[in-house]
């Protein structure tokens, strides 16, 4: 069901308003109970005891568990600390436990193993253990997850959820248990010992191994492997999924997430569910988005639940859900009642209509064309055109009087350059209203395009992508490499085994990098980036090439063998016969173009093929009879 608030009811009187809500009911949330709608409230004792107060979505003030379950929330979260007394001991937990049953709420018991917080930079062996063996601190762990436990269950709860360690993203009681620092054995041997104790005070909870970083595979097989290894159990893996901590946009997580939730189940034949998550409540809409779409790919994926970290937190921590000045929820909790909302521009749309995405122009023969609708007649001011990061300027409507509620500007560009570009407009009206359109990638000139290359432990220095490709003609190119990096990789090019030059590429998402290169080799090449640092080859998706002298454009080159195609040679320069590992001659070349030297009697050698730079390997000379 979709509502246009109060848009028709307010009228033109709204003006200063600049975007209208649109809701949406994504999921119906009570068809499904059984999912986990979960919420860490571990800071609500303390901010009790500091007088804090929560207003419902009305601003009717309530007691907080109670405003969360009226917003969906069906399940709690709750830290524990080593400590005696005070925040996050085993007593506080226990009253809140009880306080969670009495709103008919599920609990799951997050065990940090610490005198305080225990994270990815913080597994601090607690005071009390401090110097114990690896048998010792296994049998503390044991000891303190059953004694918690156990209390809670006298109390007359039953937790469902038991986190056995805090996001373990390198096991936990540093450094005994530090997998990085040879600690993977001791690690596991924690894990399986908070397994057992959990076991053993009551078999149907479920222990939880909690790692951050939600989105990266790599991390959650690597850690997870080693706790398989060395004999360590559990019955759900845990995840932390934070945008901002992993620097993504909320689509792009969700889809790391869902993928490496996939391959977790599959890889270890159990469940999982996102025990942390959270946004910023000032980006409230987009916030609320994010987690809709969580739930809602974790509903239809059969997975177990979703729990928001500390949604009630109000000033000193930057991503509760609840807005600070009116003490009510914003409308990032209405995400557990599957409920969606969208700011829709109520004034303005505007959109690049011309260049189109992955659209090539021609050279000298660039205009840009953007489309802007307004609301009203006589209120289309301008429109500004960007090109890649540059103004390039504005078309202004001098008289808004004589312009209707749709304007198709055009804007000329004559100087873009051969290669690839970006472009986006933004438009105003006369009361300072803008809007932006989207970000268009485009190409000017003809060009090749090659799919994604032959890879070789692109992870390593020296790893290589390469492409056969044909050149026709010698001359000066563009190189446009389409590429996704985690963070900054150097590279070395090189064409028929001589290297042209670096480049590094940074930190992007799908993003582009351009190489000018010039070549004086034709024939069947192979064009081949290098990786000269540790981190390895960004991932490269596809090449495109843009001939820059107007040269035949290249082809795709059926598979090169060795380092290059055949080359003439001065019959000064001794003769050399290029062979196969396998013993078929290749072609013959001369000494200077291998870049070898061979004494006067040997005439003839063998290579291996030149894939990772540098001077040919040679594996035998042939002495002449």
């Amino acid at each position: 069901m979709k509502q246009l608030l109060l848009m028709l009811l307010t009228g033109w009187a709204a003006l200063s308003a600049h975007a209208i809500t649109v809701t949406d009911t994504i999921f119906n949330r009570y068809e499904h109970e059984e999912f986990a709608f979960g919420a860490d409230v571990s800071f609500v004792p303390m901010m009790e005891s500091w007088g804090t107060k929560w207003l419902d979505k009305n601003g009717k003030q309530k007691d907080i568990l109670q405003i969360l379950k009226e917003q969906g929330i069906n399940n709690i979260r709750l830290r524990v600390w080593t400590v005696a007394s005070g925040a996050s001991s085993k007593q506080e937990v226990i009253n809140m436990c009880k306080r969670a049953k009495a709103k008919g709420m599920g609990v799951m018991i997050d065990f940090h193993y610490s005198d305080t917080w225990a994270d990815p930079g913080n597994q601090t062996i607690p005071s009390a253990w401090t110097d114990h063996s690896v048998d010792a601190l296994a049998k503390n762990v044991y000891d303190h997850t059953y004694d918690v436990l156990s209390a809670i269950k006298a109390a007359g709860v039953v937790p469902k959820w038991v986190q056995v360690g805090n996001e373990t993203k390198r096991g936990m009681l540093y450094p005994v248990g530090q997998t990085n620092k040879g600690g993977s054995a001791a690690f596991a041997k924690f894990v399986l010992n908070g397994y057992n104790a959990v076991k053993a005070v009551d078999s149907t909870m479920q222990v939880i191994v909690h790692l951050p970083d939600g989105h990266d595979n790599s991390l959650y097989r690597s850690i997870f492997d080693g706790l398989k290894k060395n004999g360590a159990k559990w019955d759900i893996i845990g995840l932390s999924a934070y945008p901002r901590w992993s620097h993504l946009d909320g689509p792009t997580m969700i889809t790391r997430v869902m993928a490496n939730i996939k391959d977790l189940k599959s890889r270890y034949n159990t469940p999982c569910m996102v025990v942390e998550t959270g946004h910023y409540p000032n980006k409230a809409v987009e916030g609320n988005q994010y987690l809709v779409g969580v739930m809602n790919s974790m509903i239809k994926n059969g997975d177990l639940g979703c729990f928001y970290w500390e949604p009630e937190s109000m000033g000193g921590y930057d991503m509760g859900a609840w807005d600070e000045a009116t003490k009510k929820p914003t409308v990032m909790m209405d995400a557990f009642l599957g409920v969606k909302h969208t700011e829709v521009s109520w004034m303005m749309k505007v959109k690049m209509q011309s260049p189109t995405a992955e659209q090539t122009v021609e050279v000298n023969n660039l205009e840009l064309q953007a489309r802007v609708q307004h609301q009203r007649k006589g209120r289309i001011r301008s429109v500004e055109f960007y090109l890649d990061k540059r103004k390039l300027g504005t078309y202004k409507v001098e008289d808004p009087s004589t312009v209707g509620t749709i304007v198709t500007v055009p804007f000329k560009v004559p100087d873009a350059s051969i290669g690839i570009h970006t472009t986006w407009a933004k438009a105003s009206d006369n009361i300072k209203n803008t809007q932006t359109t989207d970000t268009v990638t485009f190409y000017v000139g003809e060009s090749s395009l090659f799919n994604q290359g032959i890879v070789e432990n692109g992870d390593k220095k020296g790893g290589v992508v390469r492409w056969n490709i044909a050149f026709e003609t010698a001359g000066k190119y563009r190189l446009a490499i389409r590429y996704n990096s985690p963070s900054l990789r150097g590279t070395e090019v090189r064409i028929g085994g001589d290297s042209i030059t670096r480049t590094y590429f940074y930190k992007n998402a799908d993003a582009y990098q351009t190489i000018d290169i010039e070549t004086s080799k034709v024939g069947n090449q192979v064009l081949q980036l290098t990786a000269t640092s540790n981190s390895g080859l960004p991932e490269i998706t596809s090449l495109r090439i843009f001939p820059l002298e107007g040269q035949t454009l290249p082809t795709q080159a059926e598979d090169v063998t060795g380092i290059g195609g055949p080359s003439a040679y001065d019959e000064s320069d001794g003769k050399v016969d290029v062979y196969s590992l396998s013993g078929v001659l290749l072609y013959e070349t001369t000494q200077s173009a291998l870049g070898i030297s061979l004494d006067d009697k040997s005439s003839a050698v063998v290579v291996l093929p030149n894939w990772v730079g540098g001077t040919p390997y040679i594996v035998r000379k042939q002495r002449l009879k």
